[in-house]
This record gives C-alpha cells, sequence and structure tokens, in this order.
C-alpha cells in the first residue's frame, strides 16, 4: 500500500480452475506491480507449465506491452505498439 492506502504491489496465489471451453488452468504465482493511477504495469506469472511476464504501456493505452512467455518446450516474446505495429521472437 502507499501512503494514500492504494494497493501498489500485490502477490497471489489463483487457485487451478476451468475455462469456458473446458480446459483446466494450472495453479499461478502471480505477482503485480501497480501505478499510481491503478494500472498493473508489471506481471510475472509462474505455474508448473509455464511462466511469463509482460510489461504494459501507461494508463489509457490498451495496445502497447512486452510479453515474454515461456511453456512446455516452446518460449516467445512479442512487442507491440500503440499503433498496432508487433513483432514476435520465436526460436
Amino acid at each position: 500500500m502507499d501512503d494514500s492506502g492504494h494497493v501498489r504491489a500485490s502477490i497471489q496465489i489463483l487457485p487451478q480452475s476451468r475455462q469456458q471451453d473446458g480446459t483446466m488452468t494450472a495453479e499461478t504465482v502471480l505477482l503485480r506491480l501497480i501505478t499510481e493511477q491503478g494500472r498493473p504495469s508489471v506481471k510475472i506469472g509462474a505455474s508448473e507449465q509455464q511462466s511469463g511476464m509482460s510489461l504494459t504501456g501507461p494508463t489509457g493505452t490498451s495496445h502497447t506491452y512486452v510479453q515474454a512467455l515461456a511453456g512446455g518446450s516452446a518460449s516467445r516474446v512479442v512487442v507491440r505498439n500503440e499503433d498496432g505495429g508487433e513483432r514476435r521472437i520465436e526460436p
């Protein structure tokens, strides 16, 4: 919590759950770092099946981000700008 009482960082353990399509998600640990405007700009997640990290642009953007994901035997990095420009890196 910051001096104003707003949550600025959190760590959660999300339980295994069933998605709408019937698939199961694994139990996941999720760390969020949150801006003064309430935007979770840094997320780091880990489960037994995969791990990932996302960095998002400032409040008011919705398509500016960097994602690094590793799951199973594959990994990828996605970089996207607000104007829709995107680059994917996959080995």
